[in-house]
């Protein structure tokens, strides 16, 4: 995150113009200035509006012309631009510049430079995307301050994206397993969904449940339970590609989504990950448990209508039916819960 103190007044802070270069360096405990790009493509007289800027502490560059604009641009991005616009249109060369500035993660701040409230009705119908405005003549410290609370802005804007993406990472790990969470299970199910549908891909999911996982709970301590469920989680881990997706889904539940894969495919993926899992005996805290699982799997074959929540209602009927049918089993839907086909035992 960009420091809110700004370098004092110094000729490390020049005005930058094409083929000129920054007068002197800055210390290396000195935090960067802010670079304000002022896109004077009017070329009206804005040497007193640079020179405060600069005074001010941050390093300006000019651009004269869209084309030097368009170059400054390629070369670096400013954290702020004052723009004096030429001719502002829909599908112009200038609206465009401030387009490609505006990424949802860390847009740059645009202060406008009209000539009168109609230009800026004007401007504000097009949609240009800019932060603040400043009717000429110009004030150089309207202009300024205007500046300083647009990187205000943009600095708490980054820091609660930051924090934002901290607390995605936090909730997209189940913590008990280091699997993925149920949550963002779901959001990766629904994007592979698409994805499926987009390219006419096979797309499977497994619903797993542990076999008798109350009793495992009534009949010893919490922690006990914890580490059955760490334990067929690594299960999980140790029998699935890398390009599948395997989270926790409730409390004794689990799910592992395989795009491009077939039913057959996924059964066998399903019969692999159940007899690794029914040969485990956990032991921790005084307590063992010869662990089962029972999973019902469903598949999309990338072209038959459906819709996400039913592949995931299909798999669950599936795993109903494998519990009904005496657990620690693999069942595949296949087309109604009447032709549900069981596939080993």
């Amino acid at each position: 995150m960009e420091s809110s103190q700004r370098p004092a007044p110094s000729a490390a802070n020049p005005i930058d113009r094409p083929g000129h270069g920054a007068a002197g360096a800055q210390p290396d405990h000195t935090p960067p200035a802010s670079v304000v790009l002022v896109m004077n493509h009017n070329r009206d007289d804005l040497a007193d509006l640079c020179g405060a800027l600069a005074h001010s502490g941050y390093r300006v560059q000019v651009g004269d012309s869209l084309a030097q604009s368009h170059r400054m641009l390629e070369q670096s991005r400013p954290d702020a631009v004052v723009l004096n616009p030429l001719v502002l249109c829909a599908g112009g060369v200038e609206l465009a510049l401030l387009e490609g500035l505006q990424c949802d993660e860390d847009p740059v701040p645009v202060i406008l430079l009209v000539d009168d409230l109609r230009a800026l009705a004007d401007a504000r119908q097009l949609r240009v995307p800019f932060q603040s405005f400043v009717l000429k003549p110009v004030s150089p410290a309207e202009c300024a301050q205007r500046i300083e609370n647009a990187l205000q802005i943009r600095r708490v804007f980054r820091e609660l994206h930051s924090r934002t993406r901290q607390l995605e990472s936090q909730v997209s790990i189940d913590f008990k397993t280091g699997l993925l969470s149920e949550l963002h299970c779901k959001r990766v199910l629904a994007l592979e969904w698409k994805r499926a549908q987009r390219h006419q891909n096979p797309l499977s999911l497994l619903l797993i449940d542990v076999d008798n996982f109350k009793s495992v709970n009534d009949s010893t301590e919490y922690a006990f339970g914890d580490e059955v469920l760490r334990r067929v989680a690594d299960a999980l881990k140790g029998n699935v590609r890398e390009t599948d997706f395997a989270a926790r889904f409730g409390g004794d539940e689990f799910c592992v989504l395989l795009p491009q894969t077939t039913p057959a495919e996924a059964v066998q993926t399903a019969l692999r990950i159940r007899q690794r899992i029914s040969g485990m005996l956990v032991q921790s805290a005084g307590y063992q448990k010869q662990v089962t699982v029972s999973i019902g799997v469903d598949s999309y074959d990338g072209r038959s209508a459906s819709n996400v929540d039913q592949l995931r209602r299909n798999a669950n009927r599936a795993l109903h039916e494998a519990k009904r049918r005496g657990k620690n089993q693999v069942w595949l839907f296949s087309g109604s819960e009447t032709e549900l086909q069981q596939q080993a035992t």
